[in-house]
């Protein structure tokens, strides 16, 4: 079997093309056998016809649509250069009129068919161009600045189909997927609550602290975090990694986390509280690190306060409704104001020895890889798009897990993950498993990789500098 490619358009070892232009292949073959016995006759018709022909009809250039080809590579060059060009025109994000959004099915990425599709359109406030200097004409769409916007719109209005799309615009698509000029900064994060995921020393202090007993929180660690503790830990994690734009929609948040209303802050006393809420911190993120934020919110219109965009999704069509929230929130400011610091960050070494395992390394699915005894669980990390990517992640902890021998310094967890990535930028995916000719690898980002890793439930993997 090949490998199935999705909609994402990803460094990928089951075919690629060396730099003397050489096309490589690589598949699975099931030998014919009965019982013990391999039936050779019927192998040499696999090896000798059937494995030819498809070679002829798949990797020669005559037998494929030139233009289509010709087209699928400009596009996706396009995409690229786009994209590289987001944080020179201060965008965290852009979305092309005419895009199509949503998908066929919760089990199908493509895009949804029919005559109830509404295209994408910018509102006239946001409209920016960009020139395809390849497929030679400018695309017109949505701008969304850097700083703090906000999706609003009722239920089932389109929010987080939006934000979904954005979320998947680190990388590039296929032609006639919908989304081709829908793109993020390359290390923008999805961030959400992931209640009983593992935590090892993250300094989770500028959301949390005070908590009962004592307990510090500048080195939390955790084998069953809460939701608001999980959501505080995956944005210290994101930033830690580099990160310059968060994804959230409320949905997937953990809402003591997110907001704290006049009505319980008069209930609950402040000492008695531990959590400062996101809304609190969120400006401080942009103003202090540069880190934007693209919020689906709609329940509280306590972000209209620290926003600097709101947008609206009013049946499946966009506004921008930033002046009336702002004259919203000037009627009823947000008490108590948002805090003028962020806070101190610490980053994380890895101990790559501690994270060996004499068992076996199993991809189980997407979002499950069987590390040894233990089982990593990955379903919060919502880009990564393949189970390619998943068993790439897998391999690179492998690769990592080799280091931190006796005497030898522990790295910074950012430095050891983008050591190895510049191991594949020179060899290709084949050096995180060599000799193993593997074809069911898929570049992942780094900051996946960093985020495996943290979730890993081993002790002392990862130790504060």
């Amino acid at each position: 079997g090949v490998v199935c490619p999705g909609q994402c358009v990803l460094e990928q070892t089951c075919v690629s093309v060396s730099d003397a232009g050489e096309v490589v292949a690589q598949f699975t073959v099931n030998l014919p056998a009965r019982g013990r016995t391999i039936l050779g006759a019927a192998a040499e018709r696999i090896f000798g016809d059937a494995v030819p022909a498809l070679v002829r009809s798949s990797l020669l250039h005559v037998s494929l649509d030139g233009a289509a080809l010709r087209r699928h590579v400009l596009t996706v060059q396009d995409q690229d250069t786009l994209r590289s060009q987001l944080a020179s025109r201060g965008l965290a994000a852009f979305v092309a009129d005419g895009s199509v959004l949503p998908r066929a099915s919760g089990a199908e990425d493509g895009p949804m068919a029919g005559g109830d599709v509404v295209p994408f359109e910018s509102p006239p406030e946001l409209a920016v161009d960009f020139h395809l200097s390849n497929l030679g004409r400018t695309v017109r769409g949505m701008g969304v600045p850097q700083g703090v916007s906000l999706i609003v719109g009722g239920g089932f209005h389109g929010k987080s189909t939006l934000l979904e799309a954005l979320q998947f615009g680190c990388y590039d698509k296929v032609p006639g997927d919908g989304r081709e000029f829908v793109v993020s900064v390359g290390d923008a994060v999805k961030i959400r609550a992931e209640d009983g995921r593992s935590v090892t020393e993250v300094n989770i202090s500028p959301f949390i602290n005070n908590l009962p007993f004592g307990r510090d929180t500048s080195s939390f660690t955790s084998k069953d975090a809460s939701g608001s503790t999980s959501q505080a830990t995956n944005i210290i994690e994101a930033m830690e990694m580099g990160a310059t734009c968060f994804f959230i929609d409320e949905d997937t948040c953990a809402t003591n986390f997110m907001i704290r209303d006049e009505k319980m802050m008069k209930l609950v006393a402040k000492n008695k509280e531990p959590i400062t809420p996101f809304v609190q911190k969120v400006r401080s993120l942009y103003t202090e690190f540069g880190i934007s934020t693209i919020l689906v919110i709609g329940g509280s219109g306590d972000y209209f306060d620290v926003a600097d965009h709101v947008i609206m999704m009013d049946c499946y069509r966009c506004h921008d409704v930033t002046s009336r929230a702002k004259a919203i929130a000037a009627e009823n400011p947000l008490r108590p104001p948002a805090v003028p610091g962020f806070g101190g960050t610490m980053p994380r070494c890895l101990v790559g020895g501690a994270m060996r395992t004499e068992g076996k390394v199993v991809t189980r699915s997407r979002s499950t890889v069987q590390w040894g005894d233990v089982e990593l669980d990955l379903s919060g990390l919502e880009q990564v798009a393949s189970v390619g990517q998943t068993e790439a992640i897998s391999q690179w902890m492998a690769v990592l897990s080799e280091g931190g021998t006796a005497g030898t310094p522990p790295a910074l967890l950012a430095e050891a993950v983008a050591a190895v990535s510049r191991q594949v930028d020179a060899g290709g995916l084949e050096v995180l498993s060599p000799g193993q000719f593997h074809g069911g690898l898929t570049r992942p980002r780094g900051i996946e990789v960093a985020a495996a890793i943290s979730r890993l439930r081993v002790e002392r993997h990862l130790v504060q500098k």
